[in-house]
């Protein structure tokens, strides 16, 4: 059954002048608005999402994605589902695409991540992963296979039972429990269709590799894809490259994965020809750790970055675990050098635009603070309220020393105390970080996600905050995000403060 996450309807009251009618108590109607969606709600809870599938298709944007759903028993699980979006605030719930199947023997007991494609007579080709974890007692060939399925409306799909592409050809010979993650595009230079897969090559090493195969049409059997041999080799790492995607803009040509390893993050390399030498920049990430299993995906003249943010490990604190919320950047490329820089989407920014009379916990507006680094400082701001919240303001660091920033989870009215976690800019480790296991002004705990940021003395950088529910995205200064989940954000008050830096947090806006 389909489920509308937001249905545009008409506002109960209409505002007038610049300043909304109510105060931050989440008084505005943003018909639904919802930026950090999950998978779907059933019976009340959310069922979390996974590795996501952007598609982009006449003017709507289907996030196809792994459902943290199970079957009857733990074999089962994963069915791969789908959402709509035209906007990226408003979701449609289209329900499970393709799903699991409930027998042992089957290539499909658990579903991984794939693509999805357009051939020219409209017919819609879904590219996907089969896994089975008891290949081996059930007498499969491997553990993981590119499987394959088509639909004429993306609503009903048909699997090609018969399509079984496993890893190993010409007598290589490829790890059997990493061999997935298919990403199929049309290249009109060779003009054919490839498919590029995350796996590891048996050498000395098990070398991480994205290999590519090609085939004159999508309705290609098993057997008529062509091992094309590597198309990318880890150039930092032996960890698996999970979930790649190829886009070329505007003369550049980029591959986009995620390290399955200590960094977790979405890396990118590019090119400048066709067949050229793969380059990295010097920041070769988009986003941090909070932001895992990044898909690039054009929709019209635009680029955006698709990703989940990961539920904690300890519920309220501890690392990320795995499926979470689907989040959106745009992303800007840099028309000199065509390094890429993950940006606030317009869209957030033209729709979440009342501003908000926010007040300070002892009362006032609030416009901007100016610290002078001899001591702790914090100043509170009201509750966060359920509404997705916008902030703006910008920042300086006069003298590089100590960090500041905004902290949540606020428990009361207070002034000069962080809260159970804070987002930092730290000038003197030259980073953004987020901790989440806050105990005092000097016990910060291990750091959940970070990204390198090279501050500069006396220069003022624009900030942008989206919130939504636990999920948090700083953008600044038009080249670095910082995603994280904070658990209690939403009503609990937050502060923006100074552990010993002196700093500026100015022309401060909220919005709703």
């Amino acid at each position: 059954m389909k489920k509308m996450w937001a249905i545009p309807v008409l506002a109960a009251a209409i505002c007038v002048g610049t300043t909304a009618c109510a105060a931050g108590n989440g008084g505005i109607n943003q018909k639904g608005a919802n930026v950090f969606p999950v998978s779907t709600s059933e019976e009340g809870l959310d069922v979390t999402m996974g590795d996501v599938m952007p598609f982009y298709d006449d003017g709507v944007m289907n996030i196809y994605h792994l459902r943290n759903s199970t079957g009857t028993n733990s074999l089962f699980y994963h069915p791969i589902a789908r959402l709509t979006t035209s906007d990226y605030i408003h979701y449609t719930d289209e329900g499970v695409a393709l799903n699991f199947e409930e027998d042992v023997s089957s290539v499909d007991t658990a579903l991984g991540t794939g693509s999805f494609i357009k051939d020219n007579n409209g017919l819609y080709h879904a590219f996907y992963t089969g896994h089975n974890d008891k290949a081996g007692d059930e007498g499969l060939q491997h553990t993981e296979v590119i499987r394959h399925a088509t639909s004429t409306d993306q609503k009903e799909w048909v699997k090609d039972e018969d399509f079984k592409l496993y890893g190993d050809s010409d007598g290589k010979d490829y790890t059997k429990n990493d061999f997935r993650d298919p990403y199929v595009y049309w290249d009109s230079v060779d003009n054919c269709y490839y498919m590029l897969i995350t796996t590891r090559e048996k050498t000395d090493t098990e070398k991480a590799v994205i290999k590519r195969y090609s085939a004159e049409s999508l309705s290609a059997t098993s057997a008529e894809w062509t091992d094309e041999g590597n198309f990318f080799e880890n150039d930092e790492g032996t960890y698996n490259m999970e979930c790649p995607s190829y886009i070329e803009l505007n003369g550049y040509y980029y591959l986009a994965y995620s390290e399955q390893g200590d960094n977790r993050v979405t890396h990118y390399r590019y090119r400048t020809t066709h067949d050229g030498e793969w380059q990295k920049f010097e920041r070769d990430s988009i986003d941090s750790a909070g932001f895992y299993a990044g898909r690039l995906e054009k929709a019209g003249d635009k680029l955006y970055a698709f990703a989940w943010c990961a539920r904690l490990s300890g519920g309220s604190s501890g690392g990320f675990d795995w499926g979470g919320s689907l989040v959106t950047h745009e992303i800007h490329q840099d028309p000199a050098t065509g390094e890429l820089s993950a940006v606030i989407p317009q869209n957030y920014k033209d729709f979440f635009n009342h501003k908000m009379d926010y007040n300070s916990v002892g009362g006032g507006k609030i416009e901007g603070y100016e610290f002078d680094g001899q001591k702790f400082e914090a100043h509170g701001v009201q509750q966060l309220p359920e509404n997705v919240v916008r902030v703006s303001f910008n920042i300086q660091s006069n003298d590089l020393k100590g960090d500041f920033g905004l902290s949540f989870g606020l428990d009361g009215n207070y002034n000069n105390r962080l809260g159970s976690a804070v987002i930092a800019f730290d000038p003197v480790q030259n980073q953004i970080v987020c901790y989440n296991g806050v105990s005092s002004i000097l016990r910060y705990g291990a750091p959940l996600t970070s990204v390198a940021f090279t501050f500069e003395k006396d220069k003022s950088y624009a900030a942008d905050v989206i919130i939504d529910g636990e999920v948090v995205t700083l953008y600044l200064g038009g080249e670095v995000a910082l995603t994280a989940r904070i658990t209690e954000m939403v009503q609990n008050n937050f502060a923006f403060y100074s552990n010993g830096a002196q700093a500026k947090i100015q022309d401060i806006n909220i919005y709703e």
